[in-house]
């Protein structure tokens, strides 16, 4: 566990409310107390205060006012209003600062399996060329991969994703796949990237796949948000099921993507 009595490390955080507040508790260790330390901030301290319990956001203007008091560096600076993106921004811009926290080193060190996780989710192919690793014909060679995968993706990236694949041992040739772990926002974002790709497959898979070969299934209801759990279960359980049938797969030659999709089409206003 990390000792409390060292100052917090900036490049440890994702959250930049998480910091401030441990930031001030490494201050009150040093008998610095919060209203000593919003007089030197030069706000008050109950808004201080608000901003360490994510009552108030952590801005830009914060960053910029009190980088010399908290003797934050330019690449500080520069995570700290990263990871305020990361919180607050809309989708595109979490995206470019997640792509932006990937290039510190400490991120990549500290957070090897989030990195792995995002650049394994931010292209589909990575996941169906992994997928089809497991085919009894499979050939670690982009051309036959390129033939193979049923919608087009250029031999320069699929020669990137089998390098990527190749050197972080994502393919079958190591044995049992290995669980990619990664949470909170990084998940979040890493993984909608991958469902807003996949969906677009589906939409062409509509005119490009035989319908013998697809099952598309869809049902527009009116249900309460009570309801909405109990939903999520039968979704969870169907999926369950339909994974449990890879256990019983022989002969496989192909690789699908399954998806149970519930999402409101209405909001109250």
């Amino acid at each position: 566990m990390k000792n409390r009595l060292d100052k917090p490390d900036i490049f440890f955080y994702r959250k930049p409310q998480v910091y401030l507040a441990d930031l001030i508790h490494w201050y009150k260790k040093k008998k610095i107390s919060l209203r000593n330390l919003s007089k030197k901030l030069n706000v008050s301290p109950s808004l201080l205060s608000l901003i360490a319990s994510g009552k108030r956001q952590l801005t830009e203007d914060n960053i910029e006012a009190w980088a010399n008091f908290f003797e934050w560096n330019d690449q500080e600076v520069t995570w700290l209003k990263k990871i305020i993106a990361l919180e607050f921004a809309t989708t595109s811009e979490k995206r470019e600062a997640l792509e932006g926290m990937t290039r510190f080193k400490s991120f990549k060190e500290k957070s090897s399996q989030e990195v792995l996780t995002y650049k394994y989710l931010q292209k589909w192919w990575n996941v169906a060329i992994r997928e089809m690793s497991d085919l009894p014909d499979f050939q670690e060679d982009p051309e036959w991969i390129q033939k193979r995968l049923l919608y087009k993706v250029s031999i320069e990236n699929v020669r990137k994703s089998l390098i990527f694949l190749d050197k972080n041992k994502l393919l079958s040739k190591y044995g049992h796949f290995r669980r990619l772990d990664c949470q909170g926002d990084v998940y979040k974002l890493a993984l909608s990237s991958f469902h807003e790709q996949i969906l677009n497959k589906a939409v062409e898979s509509i005119y490009k796949v035989n319908s013998k070969d697809r099952h598309i299934l869809g049902q527009t209801m009116a249900i309460s948000k009570d309801q909405l759990p109990e939903l999520k279960d039968i979704l969870d359980e169907t999926l369950e099921r339909i994974i449990k049938l890879t256990e019983k797969s022989n002969g496989v030659k192909e690789v699908y993507h399954m998806a149970l999709i519930g999402f409101p089409l209405t909001e109250e206003k």
